[in-house]
């Protein structure tokens, strides 16, 4: 029989690898896979009624410390704010948060760009983040470099808005990054949750 690593999937919670995922399975199960719309949390959008038919992404980061692992949540909602598609993205290795966040950014709008995907808005709880990219006020540092990335993926995508939100209207997001830290391979859904 496979003997299993601890880790910490929730804070104050250690176990195998394999009970931290069966754990974060039946937790996934039941706080998100009931119903869910996004738009219960969010906020209101004024619309011209010209971008019915865009979808909005939702954008976090979970940090496993003592696993050393990290996690991108990216998902997408209609103009209803019902989840379209996901992704759970489980890497290896610390970084720090804000580097996190910035990383699950880049690869949220990759990832749009590469379906092709008609997105009008990328909502992210990390205000830093927004901030910079608006400011353009850049250094030398590894944020940075990734901010530059994401700048330079934006502009082929025009009409995409990067812009901030409260943690209660990104809880979809963060709880589908919290999942891939009991990851062990790239979780991607499309037209329905998936059944785990």
């Amino acid at each position: 029989m496979k003997s299993y690593e601890p880790i910490t999937v929730w804070p104050d919670i250690e176990r195998s690898s394999h009970e931290a995922h069966e754990d974060t399975r039946k937790r996934f199960k039941k706080e998100i896979i009931q119903p869910y719309s996004v738009s219960a949390q969010a906020p209101s959008r004024v619309s011209d009624g010209a971008s019915r038919s865009s979808l909005q992404v939702y954008t976090d980061a979970a940090i496993d410390v003592r696993g050393q692992k990290h996690s991108y949540g990216i998902v997408v909602a209609d103009d209803s704010g019902f989840v379209k598609a996901g992704v759970a993205k489980p890497c290896i290795g610390g970084i720090p948060a804000i580097i996190a966040e910035a990383k699950a950014i880049y690869h949220a709008i990759q990832w749009v760009q590469l379906l092709h995907l008609p997105v009008d808005v990328l909502r992210t709880d990390c205000k830093t983040i927004v901030d910079k990219l608006n400011s353009c006020n850049w250094n030398s540092s590894p944020l940075d470099d990734i901010l530059v990335d994401i700048k330079n993926l934006l502009s082929f995508s025009p009409n995409l808005k990067v812009e901030h939100v409260y943690r209660d209207s990104n809880q979809f997001a963060h709880w589908i990054a919290k999942l891939g830290l009991g990851l062990d391979d790239e979780l991607v859904w499309n037209g329905s949750l998936p059944f785990l």
